[in-house]
């Protein structure tokens, strides 16, 4: 039997520095988004603050422009100003749309160029299909920003987009291999990497300056849950982006391995934790599909 080895806080510090200084073609944080962070920091600034950062990148603005006009957000297709955007979805929703389409555009740039095995497309759509979810069952659960719990189920895998660029035939053999021995994918990432995907997500997101509940759903979505209550936001953030992970790969199974880890957890303690019945996510099936079709828009944001 194989015994994962275990690091120190310190060592896999230094393991995810080195890693993240050494792989010359992960994308660094673009100017816009540093832009759009800073507006989001001061709070002193408003919508027309942001519209002005967001007019200066042609192309990040086009994107906005396309996601807001498409289902998901406004039927009604007449949105062609970044300004009536901001009017029309609200300032912390273009800021997370932001993010997102920031995010995709230019990790999904650099995981094409490392052709490596992973179906990164697949992986992106199962990224797009639990961040449709973290924001439906956000609103069930009250939580206060479903459109941040949106940002944070798409970018919780982002770990495994990095090892990707990083090591793209390492990381392919790695995922073939727990296949083969059904052991679940954090422990052969930590065995091979010293961390797991979730450690490293948490690390990109902290080097491109995201707030702490994307940061800590990268890090946290695998955790082993116990029976106690969420005790604050963050944890209830955690709690319904890892909830959102394990019913994408119910409602809409992965077409390709992608190392998805066996079923390990409980999922009556997902839903504890999120403060939802099974029951309850159970009858909004219907609704919480219609949510996954509409948010198709983004699929093609690489």
């Amino acid at each position: 039997m194989t015994t994962t080895v275990l690091h120190s806080p310190e060592e896999t510090e230094a393991k995810l520095q080195k890693l993240l200084l050494e792989v010359d073609d992960l994308p660094s944080i673009p100017e816009t988004l540093m832009e759009i962070l800073k507006v989001l920091d001061d709070p002193d600034s408003g919508p027309a603050d942001l519209s002005q950062v967001v007019r200066l990148d042609a192309p990040l603005m086009a994107r906005i422009l396309r996601l807001a006009n498409s289902p998901y957000y406004s039927s009604r297709g007449d949105i062609t100003d970044i300004q009536r955007c901001v009017a029309v979805l609200g300032y912390r929703t273009v800021r997370q749309v932001a993010i997102c389409v920031s995010v995709a555009t230019s990790v999904m740039s650099a995981v094409a160029v490392a052709k490596g095995g992973l179906d990164y497309r697949e992986l992106w759509r199962h990224s797009v299909v639990t961040a449709a979810v973290s924001k439906f069952l956000a609103k069930l659960a009250g939580y206060p920003e479903p459109e941040e719990l949106f940002t944070a189920g798409l970018l919780h895998d982002m770990g495994k987009f990095v090892l990707e660029i990083h090591a793209p035939d390492k990381y392919w053999r790695l995922i073939a291999r727990r296949a083969e021995t059904g052991r679940t994918l954090t422990e052969v990432e930590t065995e091979e990497f010293g961390f797991d995907h979730g450690v490293l997500g948490e690390a990109f997101g902290r080097s491109w300056r995201f707030p702490a509940v994307l940061t800590r759903s990268c890090a946290e979505h695998h955790q082993q849950l116990d029976g106690n209550p969420v005790q604050g936001r963050e944890d209830l953030a955690v709690a319904v982006v890892s909830l959102a992970d394990y019913l994408a790969n119910t409602v809409e199974p992965c077409r390709s391995d992608l190392g998805f880890d066996p079923v390990v957890c409980d999922a009556s303690v997902l839903h504890q934790h999120a403060g939802l019945t099974v029951e309850q996510v159970e009858r909004s099936l219907p609704e919480m599909h219609d949510q996954i079709a509409r948010a198709s828009a983004f699929m093609d944001l690489g």
